[in-house]
């Protein structure tokens, strides 16, 4: 009925009704409690009102009620007191009608609310009133009613009239998290700030930032990045954008492995555990835990409002191979390992957060061994692979929520696959580890899920593609935060038909006639045939096509290189160089078209410096064969005489 990401959770439609704002139609928000972000979020998603004060609603003290959404709204606002706010003003968008936002139950409900069977409205859940020309959205909480605006900017979004219909909306995952990951390449400062109204359009009210070198250090300036590092003013931009966006942000801050940005420097490569462990820190030593304990206190100072902050502690390989550690912990990684994280653990709770680290570890750790790890602290499981989630972490969840230990999840929007040279997501193994990873936070009652999305392998690896081509997989996992208990189902039946229409515009029909039969893992692929049709995010979908066009001559230049070895055994065949010949120009021409177009996309979403880092990282290998391969045999040379014009005559 309704084409909205999520997908909402109930709709019940008002037969023979539609709904269809107009210049002067009503917009009602009630919830229990004044939050300023909501006249700002009003004014963002619906452009051109203007806030001045007016009589709208008898002021009357807030009792909640058992149904508060039933006795917090009406459909006719009562005169009398004081208590609510409504816009006035020319219609500048389409979207400018008159709103008003009540704090406390304004009026007795005895209208459409009634019709929908509910006992109350959760936490950040929302009821949605459609009829006539009236919008009415009630919440118990500010970031219910966000949500609320959210859905209808979506509906309207889709073009008027609309049925008429009560929708009752709420998150089954209390923590619906995605990621940034700075350590390779990332887009432009400005676009991290502009991606939280994307994703709280999904409603995700988290977002996990990988800072690596990034960060705005002031006590370890030596290591933020020289060029890419964020301006403090850049970083509180950052932070603004979540808050208004009802987004905490989690800060991850490694502290045992995966730091070569640190040990990588002469003046710490002294700490590693190992000297061939670039990444992984020694617990033994004095010194490794005094430099983490002060990365983590300016991690947590510039990030005051975060409940969380995350310590890493994933894929220490090199665990317990030192000299000091195997005489300290008598040869035992997971001692060693749960000796310094508690260390970790009790120093994070002293700065007011509460600690998350990785499982992997904590996965080859007895009983006995897991009782002693400190219950402060929570644990966010991944696992990206494989047909087995459920038996993969529920065994290891179980043990630790018997401890009293919080567990989230994590599965991935964008990661190795198994294919590091990936230019957009995996699609179709995105989705089943996102459904599956669904049905067991579900099961095990978890405190929320994270849609990892990493640039790369590791800071050291090859980019995957760049952040904006996961969209895709990041609204699919929303969708499945939102909806856990319909994993798998209906819900997400042709999700790709429903972010088609929200995020590129492109109706169902449309896709149909363009694509014929396609379900959701025929997004990357079918995106050359419905550029054309796409209205909205065009550039992301120009990105991806660019994408799909690279890997087209990418792969018919494998062609070239799996042939070129019949020029050594025939080498003075006409025939076989003439094949060769063909075969190189048109894989040549198809890759120089792709090189133009990927690098225009490229400069649209990041730095001209880290564009040139992801070309050089598809393209090296292709110029180097033809320097030091096709160059000698004359095929290079044959190809730019075509290109210049000159027959040899």
């Amino acid at each position: 009925m309704f084409t909205t990401l999520p997908l909402v959770q109930r709709v019940l439609p008002r037969e023979g009704e539609t709904y269809e704002p107009a210049s002067n139609s009503p917009m009602i928000l009630t919830a229990a409690e004044p939050d300023e972000r909501l006249a700002e979020a009003v004014r963002r998603l619906f452009p051109g009102a203007m806030l001045e004060e007016k009589s709208l609603a008898v002021a009357i003290p807030w009792q909640a009620p058992e149904d508060a959404f039933a006795e917090a709204m009406t459909e006719e606002v009562q005169s009398g007191g004081s208590f609510g706010k409504e816009v006035t003003g020319e219609v500048q968008s389409g979207y400018a009608f008159p709103y008003s936002i009540q704090w406390g139950p304004g009026t007795d409900m005895d209208g459409p609310a009634e019709t929908v069977k509910l006992e109350g409205v959760p936490r950040e859940g929302y009821r949605l009133i459609l009829s006539g020309s009236t919008a009415l959205i009630g919440a118990n909480d500010a970031a219910g009613l966000f949500y609320g605006l959210q859905t209808l900017r979506q509906l309207l979004d889709q073009g008027a009239p609309l049925p008429a219909a009560d929708i009752a909306d709420w998150p089954d995952a209390p923590l619906r998290c995605l990621n940034y990951d700075l350590r390779q390449t990332f887009s432009k400062p400005e676009l991290l700030v502009e991606y939280m109204d994307t994703m709280a359009a999904f409603k995700t009210n988290a977002l996990l930032i990988e800072y690596e070198d990034k960060f705005p250090f002031a006590r370890h300036r030596d290591l933020a990045h020289p060029r890419h590092a964020l301006t403090d003013e850049r970083l509180d931009a950052l932070l603004d954008a979540a808050q208004r966006n009802f987004i905490e942000v989690i800060p991850l801050q490694q502290t045992f492995g995966h730091l070569e940005y640190v040990l990588g420097r002469d003046e710490y490569r002294h700490l590693r555990e190992t000297e061939a462990s670039t990444g992984e820190l020694c617990p033994s030593r004095p010194e490794s835990f005094a430099l983490v304990c002060g990365l983590l206190e300016e991690m947590a100072a510039r990030h005051p409002r975060s409940r969380y902050l995350h310590l890493g502690c994933d894929e220490v390989y090199s665990l317990c191979e030192c000299p000091a550690c195997r005489e300290a912990f008598g040869g035992s990684r997971n001692r060693a390992f749960l000796s310094f994280v508690n260390r970790l653990i009790g120093f994070a709770c002293s700065l007011g957060k509460k600690p998350i680290i990785w499982q992997d570890i904590l996965a080859a750790c007895s009983d006995e061994e897991l009782r002693d790890l400190d219950p402060r602290v929570a644990v966010m499981i991944w696992h990206y692979n494989g047909k087995n989630i459920d038996r993969l972490v529920s065994p290891l969840a179980s043990r630790l929520r018997g401890l009293g230990i919080e567990v989230i999840g994590a599965p991935s929007v964008r990661c190795f696959d198994r294919k590091d040279d990936q230019n957009y997501p995996l699609a179709q193994e995105r989705i089943d580890n996102i459904e599956q990873w669904a049905r067991v936070a579900a099961e095990q009652n978890m405190a929320g899920l994270v849609g990892t999305n990493w640039t790369a392998v590791f800071s050291l690896g090859v980019p995957y593609g760049i952040f904006e081509t996961s969209w895709y997989t990041s609204a699919y996992f929303a969708d499945a935060a939102w909806n856990l208990k319909r994993s798998g189902g209906w819900s997400r039946r042709r999700f790709i038909d429903r972010f088609l229409h929200v995020f590129h515009g492109i109706r169902p029909k449309t896709a149909e006639a363009l694509l014929g039969r396609h379900d959701d893992a025929d997004y990357y692929a079918s995106m050359p045939k419905l550029l054309d049709a796409a209205v909205r995010n065009r550039e992301t979908a120009s990105l991806i096509a660019a994408m799909v066009d690279f890997e087209t001559a990418a792969d018919r230049s494998r062609t070239i290189h799996k042939y070129v070895y019949r020029w050594r055994l025939f080498p003075g065949s006409e025939p076989e160089r003439r094949s060769l010949t063909n075969n190189y120009r048109i894989t040549r021409a198809g890759l120089r078209r792709a090189r133009a177009r990927m690098e225009a996309a490229l400069k649209t979403f990041q730095p001209a410096d880290m564009a040139e880092h992801y070309l050089l990282s598809r393209f090296y290998l292709h110029d180097f064969l033809d320097e030091t391969l096709y160059r000698p045999m004359g095929l290079t040379e044959a190809e730019e005489r075509d290109e210049s014009g000159d027959n040899g005559a």
